[in-house]
């Protein structure tokens, strides 16, 4: 489970790479995703690390860059860094004053709904429909699932069908998420045939782009319901071990 990140990374930054025509360098920017995998996997396995980087930052870190970018533009850098540093600050007063120093797992679900589905979308933009980035939203959301209730006192029948839920939610949003892009894909699949043909060399017409679309979506969503699933499953049983000594 721990390589899933590093090579989802890889992948993703491979992929990046093809797509902005850095031919030159896909091994380098491969090896960066890797990296950022790896990191990922240490920020999910401290629970106080992955509060702070996920409840606690963005606020502060949205702030600075809007601050820093808005004033580049009609002041000097050392402004714009100053801005920045101002932006902080008053990320992290809106921190205190809209999150109240309640802890992560406290997060209204809804809240935790719309951000996931906006994440989700806009990594799918990113990757122009190709769900490989997604699937380290699903670790996400599993090591979130084991943080929430690493603390309750709750049956194991109801963390099993808590955890489906949760499982079943990114599934869906993931294939919803696919049908559009899908949709997209093929309202231009003249154009993509070709650029297909001209870049891999393969023969590739309308009818096999639309079984790679059907496929390869199928696939992802599949992968991305077990990912979910078996993250809760593992760190959550990692977490009760650590702080209740129970098995889940």
């Amino acid at each position: 489970m721990a390589l899933v990140m590093p090579m989802a990374g890889a992948v993703s930054g491979w992929y990046y790479a093809f797509l902005i025509s850095e031919s030159d360098y896909p091994l380098f920017v491969a090896l960066a995703g890797f990296g950022i995998g790896v990191l990922l996997d240490v920020i999910c396995y401290y629970g106080d690390l992955f509060s702070f980087v996920f409840y606690k930052l963005p606020i502060p870190l949205v702030l600075a860059v809007v601050s820093y970018t808005a004033v580049s533009f009609f002041a000097s850098w050392r402004m714009a860094v100053s801005a920045a540093i101002a932006g902080v600050f008053v990320g992290v007063v809106f921190d205190h004053a809209l999150l109240i120093d309640k802890p992560f797992y406290l997060a209204r679900k809804r809240v935790l709904i719309i951000v996931y589905m906006l994440l989700s979308f806009i990594l799918l933009g990113v990757m122009m429909g190709v769900p490989v980035s997604n699937f380290l939203l699903g670790i996400m959301a599993g090591n979130y699932y084991s943080l929430r209730y690493e603390g309750a006192v709750l049956s194991k029948e109801r963390l099993h069908r808590n955890l489906l839920v949760i499982s079943v939610f990114v599934t869906v949003v993931l294939l919803m998420s696919e049908i559009m892009f899908g949709w997209l894909l093929w309202q231009d699949a003249s154009n993509i045939t070709d650029y297909l043909r001209q870049t891999t060399g393969l023969p590739i017409t309308k009818g096999r782009l639309m079984t790679m679309i059907l496929g390869f979506g199928a696939l992802a969503v599949v992968i991305q319901y077990f990912i979910t699933y078996y993250t809760g499953k593992i760190m959550l049983r990692y977490r009760k071990i650590k702080y209740r000594s129970t098995m889940l």
